[in-house]
């Protein structure tokens, strides 16, 4: 809808392009060099705003001169607890996390998670759960979040390099027990967990130390909008956080 908005008034959205790096004169930002169907183009603006993502958006900064980017983020590691109910038929129109729960103290969330079903058999197939592979549609699942401590570090590619401390692996196994409880208690047999997932990379250009209050960069007219400014451990969707910070940024822009 924003980008629809956006190129009513004249923006111009150019599809398939990849940023690799921010073009600079001195201190000032002045455009972006991008490749597209394997050739490089530079585009030029006043204002430069990266939104690549938790990885994306370090990784172009990297190469554009910042190196502190990229270290110490979190990633909101998660595990779906699954359990098999019979006579139940979940509609492959199922919408997930449609209800959940913020257990705060604890350090994780629960939702109901409803995946496709390519997706279900192939986190069954890497827990070697063969036998589940093709049970979608009587299969209940829970998911769990945790809030993880901030460590690790991106590679200049975008690798990622962090492990799950003994902390973050102990919120995940008292959910699990919570979530097991609950599948019990609404008929579910042979529950099982997935193996270790992550989403939401975060924390990667952190405001206060890359990015200041108003997300701009070392560089003039370089700005960073996305979940990697995010400056500590999240564990919960970050979107609406996002969506804010973008209409932050707007305005500051609109009135600088």
């Amino acid at each position: 809808m924003y980008v629809e908005e956006a190129v009513a008034n004249g923006a111009v959205l150019i599809n398939g392009a990849k940023v690799k790096k921010v073009i600079t004169a001195g201190k000032n930002a002045i455009g972006v060099e991008y490749k597209k169907r394997g050739k490089t183009v530079s585009a030029f603006a006043p204002k430069i705003v990266i939104s690549a993502g938790g990885i994306g958006s370090p990784v172009i900064l990297r190469a554009s001169g910042i190196q502190g980017a990229g270290y110490s983020f979190f990633f909101d590691p998660l595990i779906g607890v699954r359990g098999t109910v019979k006579d139940i038929d979940v509609p492959s129109s199922d919408i997930p996390m449609s209800a959940g729960v913020h257990l705060e103290d604890e350090g994780y969330m629960m939702t109901d998670m409803a995946h496709p079903f390519f997706t279900t058999a192939f986190f069954a197939a890497g827990v070697m759960r063969f036998d589940k592979m093709f049970s979608r549609r009587n299969t209940l699942q829970i998911m769990i979040k945790a809030k993880d401590n901030l460590g690790g570090e991106l590679t200049d590619r975008g690798g990622i390099r962090k492990n799950l401390d003994k902390l973050d692996k102990q919120k995940l196994r008292r959910g699990y027990e919570r979530a097991k409880k609950i599948l019990q208690n609404a008929g579910g047999k042979n529950i099982f967990k997935t193996g270790y997932l992550a989403a939401h990379p975060g924390g990667t250009v952190k405001i206060g130390e890359l990015v200041d209050s108003n997300l701009k960069t070392e560089y003039e007219n370089l700005y960073v909008c996305d979940c990697s400014v995010i400056p500590e451990a999240w564990g919960l969707p970050p979107t609406f956080t996002i969506l804010g910070l973008g209409k932050r940024l707007a305005k500051h822009l609109g009135d600088t």
